[in-house]
């Protein structure tokens, strides 16, 4: 459920934006509803146009996301890996922050970062992940934590990410994960066939399952950036509610 104190915060740009581009409450591909009905919403197509011209335009994808990715990397001299998937509506990638291996066992510490194409949205999580290597073959892996603000050896780049990407694509805002991980009821994305009801999933895509994971950080990180305008250095902070259902 989409949440936050709305007397000090101004979050509904972000549910504004999904509204647009979203058919809620009809469900979309192989799930219970009518598809024709989800995939002739206008702001489905509208969307699906915007990804291809941003993604799939060869040029347009280098101008925008490749050259600064790698300026990323020429700038932390950390490898950059590319992960944008086709169908979802954002840039992404991660920069791999260290890698060590013990034997059969690799440990990765990773900072993706997003830039939604839904709007002037982007987020930056840590990841510290483990990966064992059976026979050769198989590789069996899993998620330590997720790092979802600057914290230890994570903060250099974290923050460097944030000014990075506000610097050049302007006047985008960091969503918090507090944001990210909250659903809208009737939310159907089109690049899955899965049911992904979270922000996170609406705006970038469904690489990290941030609710899975013990996080570590601060939740409401920037958060500051959303405070209405003649609200700042005013008392209240965020609203927290009981999970539903409970006493």
């Amino acid at each position: 459920m989409f949440r936050f104190n709305a007397d000090k915060y101004d979050f509904w740009p972000i549910y504004e934006a999904i509204k647009r581009f979203y058919p809620i409450g009809i469900r979309g591909i192989n799930l219970d509803g009518d598809n024709q009905m989800f995939l002739s919403y206008p702001g489905l197509k509208e969307l699906g146009a915007i990804v291809v011209d941003n993604i799939h335009n060869e040029t347009h994808f280098t101008e925008r996301w490749s050259n600064f990715t790698q300026e990323i990397q020429d700038e932390t001299g950390k490898e950059v890996v590319e992960t944008t998937y086709g169908q979802a509506p954002s840039f992404s990638s991660f920069v791999l922050l260290e890698k060590t291996s013990l034997g059969n066992l690799t440990r990765t510490k990773e900072i993706h970062f997003f830039v939604s194409l839904v709007g002037p949205f982007y987020t930056v999580i840590g990841r510290d992940a483990s990966a064992v290597l059976l026979d050769g073959r198989y590789q069996y892996g899993g998620v330590n934590y997720l790092v979802v603000s600057p914290e230890n050896e994570f903060a250099d780049v974290f923050k460097l990410l944030c000014d990075k990407i506000e610097d050049r694509f302007k006047d985008y805002r960091f969503v918090p994960v507090n944001i990210c991980v909250q659903t809208i009821t009737g939310l159907s994305v089109r690049y899955s066939d899965e049911k992904l009801e979270a922000i996170f999933h609406a705006l970038f895509n469904n690489s990290l399952n941030l609710t899975a994971h013990s996080r570590l950080g601060d939740d409401y990180y920037k958060s500051a950036d959303w405070i209405k305008e003649g609200r700042e250095g005013l008392d209240g902070g965020w609203v927290i509610m009981p999970p539903l259902g409970s006493n």
